[in-house]
């Protein structure tokens, strides 16, 4: 395929949009595994939700709350940072749950250090659509929210503040949210944006209401406008 443009043409990227993003550190699952399209991944329906930047820092297989991503991850400036990182985080002969539930409040410290007041979003394990009859992937995921729940009960007693948990009762997916038992198909991906988007404004306290003045509407955030052929104005 071939794109063919006149030889005069100018290309420019967008102006950087001036909002803090919303960062999310996570799996697959955030990745976009198994959405039929980009688009379809829960984060790019979530950004449009929000109308607002989103930062993906989804890694298949690699969520795992290292102390290394972490430090990276603060050096954004952000909105609010997403931990969504439990269905990597399984107890394996070299992690134990008391592990995950270390690496969770060490994690949130270490940004709750740098970024002393920006908000932090917990999210449990979204489940397994085979978890009603196989009693490991049962035990797996029922685990780890329990060690999440302690985890996030800790930190608020440490006296850690605005910091959320996002239920796997909350995320609300079913059995027809799966495609291969584990990552959500486009429904399962919707479902998953619905229930952030609804965290999300109450964190952020971002109320969208039911009348058009309540709604929120994109906004054309451009530095210049194009009129017609040539003439051009501010926005």
């Amino acid at each position: 395929m071939e794109i063919g443009v006149p030889e005069d043409a100018v290309m420019e990227p967008l102006p950087l949009r001036q909002e803090k993003p919303i960062v999310v550190y996570g799996t697959s699952i955030a990745h976009g595994a198994c959405a039929s399209r980009p688009g379809m991944a829960w984060t790019s329906i979530l950004g449009r939700k929000m109308d607002r930047p989103l930062i993906n820092l989804a890694f298949s297989g690699n969520g795992r709350m290292e102390e290394e991503v972490i430090n990276y991850i603060t050096e954004l400036d952000a909105k609010i940072f997403v931990l969504d990182c439990l269905p990597n985080l399984g107890a394996t002969k070299d992690r134990s749950l008391d592990d995950v539930r270390q690496l969770i409040i060490s994690g949130v410290k270490q940004i709750r250090t740098k970024r002393p007041s920006t908000p932090i979003l917990l999210v449990e394990h979204d489940g397994y659509s085979d978890g009603a009859v196989d009693a490991d992937r049962y035990k797996t995921y029922t685990d780890l929210n329990r060690i999440a729940k302690e985890a996030f009960a800790q930190l608020k007693s440490d006296g850690l503040r605005d910091i959320h948990l996002l239920t796997k009762e909350e995320l609300n997916l079913s059995m027809e949210s799966f495609v291969d038992g584990t990552h959500p198909t486009d429904l399962g991906m919707m479902e998953y944006a619905f229930a952030y988007e609804k965290a999300l404004r109450e964190i952020l306290k971002e109320p969208i209401g039911s009348i058009s003045t309540t709604i929120p509407v994109t906004q054309a955030r451009s530095q210049k406008c194009t009129l017609g052929r040539d003439v051009i104005r501010n926005c």
